[in-house]
């Protein structure tokens, strides 16, 4: 690579930490791993950072600085959050308690809602009152307040949320009551409302979105701090970029206010990268499985567009805020195995308490699924994650004697049936997840990425009887160069719940032309240098009138400038139609709230051609493997050799630097003329 300019694109996962650099004036990529420091995931990145410069990449070079984390959601997942007060309108001091009411699994009676982030006894109910039409029916209390703030600061809180009811509508009493946190506290408290954050009705989601963000704020903010400095230490003066749960990006002065919108930084990033890498192959439809260290996640694009929704769930907990939609469907490559009190073999993270890793590593003494990979020869010990960690395989199996003791099986089979225990955990969500958006798997392939994920994705495949399976040229790191590839995004909101034919067309223009001001300024506020111009999305959230729940309904303008709104209806019924199988041309629409979103679009690495073979992919060797209580021998092949029209026939393992391949037997595989290796079932690709 030349001394030019680069962009690097840096995520951090549990096991390690992926780094992705883009050369803009070759046009070359080059991607690497290095494990992550578990406390201080800064240093991972100084790591990463000595490893480019062993390949002649200095940190002044680096122009363009974007980061996916998942610090803001293991703070989440941990409660390990800061200590929080919750100020509510009066008489809705339990709101956090109460929640919704309904069992997390209505199946299981035994089941139990999450414990609330705010205890009751930090919850400050204050006197006022908006309508629902934002009019003010009680002003806001001040010395009420007042007494409020200083009992929180007596209690040692370090901030405190303010959601007060129908603030969505008018945020009048919730901004002067941050103001007087602030005058009150001397600074020294943080402060967020739940209407700046995301004004929508629904006040347990809004006020619980208000409590997480307030939660791992500042957690979110001491590491985003450390990260800046750290990289000024390091040599990097550009200016770091986080990616959100969107899939867009934002700078890491926004995050640190509003770290709630990156819980789902990493993964979204991924699936980013998996839009450029199905458009490489051909392929318009796609179910990505991204295996790492921790969980095994999956997502739905459809036609090249991924899937977003509304809300997610994370820890029991609503987060109202717009995201690609992700499920996890089971364990990842650091999750372990244990003997349940049923006598059954499990697969999971339930077990993993504070055990340092899999035993492979050297630093931990359960058995975890890298240890079933390389104890059923999927996996080179000397290779493995290009050589920079070495891999043990007696302490695997001295790990999982104790298991195969019980099971009255060789440490091989036992690994053998871990791997198909946590595919058939896989199946099982997978396959509710199909049955639910309605789709033909037969119409979809799948690809594999993250560390893991290539290893068991053509099981799946399998199992639910798709034909084909995609392999990005670096699975194992196509959650870094996701986020090269991201753009920036924004949603400016505006609530309205009214009947879509009681807002005249001009005033729905205005509210959108109002919105797309705001868009645009934030986008300003970013200070982003080199973007390649930016485009503006109208949507309205709707629903027939008495629904519980609405829809994301795309809006175009010209659909604004018409007589009347029936096209929009019409919009609304087909949309209504494809989700749901029916719709009600009778019943009203009402308008929930109008949103904008702005995309500032990014210069993006391009996509590489490779070479075309001229003679068949050299073996590098044979290595026995165990795929499904059978034994066979698999050819052995380096991805960095292949090259465009090569053939690779299973059973066989395909090595790299960022994971490992696993070509099963009675499957084919391809690498086109963009690096991917494209595997199907039982038919001749030569």
């Amino acid at each position: 690579m030349s001394t030019s300019k680069i962009r690097l694109g840096i995520d951090i996962g549990g096991t390690f930490t992926d780094l992705t650099v883009y050369e803009e004036e070759s046009g070359a990529t080059v991607s690497l791993k290095t494990p992550t420091v578990a406390g201080d995931p800064v240093q991972g990145i100084a790591n990463g950072l000595l490893l480019l410069r062993e390949k002649g990449l200095t940190a002044d070079q680096i122009h363009y600085f974007v980061h996916g984390t998942t610090i803001g959601l293991n703070t989440l997942l941990q409660r390990k959050g800061a200590k929080t007060a919750l100020f509510v309108t009066e008489g809705f001091r339990d709101i956090l308690h109460l929640q919704r009411l309904r069992l997390p699994v209505p199946y299981d009676f035994r089941s139990r809602l999450p414990e609330p982030l705010v205890p009751r006894s930090l919850v400050y109910p204050i006197a006022e009152r908006m309508r629902q039409d934002g009019t003010v029916a009680r002003a806001l209390d001040l010395e009420q307040l007042d007494e409020a703030i200083d009992s929180a600061i007596a209690a040692k809180v370090e901030g405190i949320v303010v959601c007060f009811l129908h603030s969505y509508k008018n945020a009048e009493h919730e901004l002067a009551a941050a103001r007087r946190v602030k005058e009150r506290s001397g600074g020294r408290l943080e402060v967020t409302t739940s209407a700046e954050l995301w004004p929508q009705m629904r006040e347990y989601e809004r006020a619980v979105m208000a409590a997480v963000n307030l939660y791992i704020l500042p957690t979110c903010k001491r590491y985003f701090q450390t990260l800046a400095e750290r990289l000024l230490l390091e040599g990097v003066t550009a200016k770091p970029f986080i990616t959100q749960s969107n899939g867009g990006l934002m700078d890491i002065g926004t995050a640190a206010e509003a770290p709630v919108r990156t819980l789902f930084s990493g993964p979204a990033g991924g699936i980013v990268g998996a839009v450029r890498a199905a458009e490489s192959a051909g392929l318009r439809n796609v179910i990505t499985l991204d295996m790492g260290g921790t969980s095994a996640d999956i997502s739905i694009i459809e036609n090249l567009q991924p899937s977003f929704v509304q809300s997610n769930h994370l820890a029991g907990f609503p987060i109202i805020l717009p995201a690609v939609s992700i499920f996890s469907v089971g364990a990842g490559g650091g999750s372990f195995a244990w003997i349940d009190k049923g006598g059954l073999l499990k697969v999971g993270p339930e077990s993993v308490g504070s055990n340092p890793g899999p035993a492979c590593y050297g630093s931990g003494d359960k058995a975890a699924m890298t240890d079933a990979f390389l104890l059923c020869g999927y996996i080179n010990p000397d290779r493995f994650a290009a050589g920079h960690v070495r891999l043990h395989p007696e302490l695997s199996a001295k790990a999982l004697q104790p298991i195969a003791d019980y099971l009255e099986c060789d440490i091989w089979e036992t690994a053998d049936k871990m791997i198909q225990v946590a595919v058939a955990n896989m199946y099982a969500e997978l396959s509710g997840i199909i049955e639910q958006h309605g789709l033909d798997p037969r119409d979809f392939s799948l690809m594999g990425f993250g560390g893991a994920g290539p290893v068991v994705v053509s099981f799946l495949a399998e199992e639910i009887g798709a034909d084909s399976v995609l392999i990005p040229p670096s699975p194992g790191t196509l959650c870094a160069l996701g986020s090269l590839l991201a753009d920036f995004a924004y949603d400016a909101v505006q609530a309205r719940y009214e009947q879509l034919e009681q807002i005249p067309l001009s005033l729905l223009r205005g509210e959108f032309r109002k919105l797309s001001a705001q868009a645009e300024a934030w986008l300003n506020e970013q200070q982003i240098n080199g973007l390649e111009g930016h485009s503006i999305l109208y949507f309205m959230d709707i629903r027939y009138a008495g629904q519980a729940f609405e829809l994301e309904l795309p809006i175009e303008e010209k659909q604004l400038r018409r007589k009347d709104h029936r096209s929009i209806i019409k919009a609304f019924h087909e949309l209504h139609q494809r989700q749901y199988g029916h719709h009600d041309e009778n019943a009203s629409l009402e308008v929930i709230q109008l949103r904008v979103r702005i995309l500032g679009h990014t210069i993006k690495p391009g996509i590489r051609k490779i070479g075309k073979a001229e003679v068949p992919a050299e073996v590098k060797g044979q290595r026995r493997i165990i795929c499904n209580g059978r034994s066979y021998e698999a050819s052995i092949y380096w991805r960095s050799e292949l090259l465009e029209g090569h053939v690779i026939c299973g059973p066989a393992i395909v090595e790299q630097d960022d994971t490992t391949v696993l070509v099963l037997d009675g499957w084919q595989g391809r690498i086109d003329g963009h690096g991917n290796l494209v595997l199907r079932r039982g038919e001749e690709t030569a």
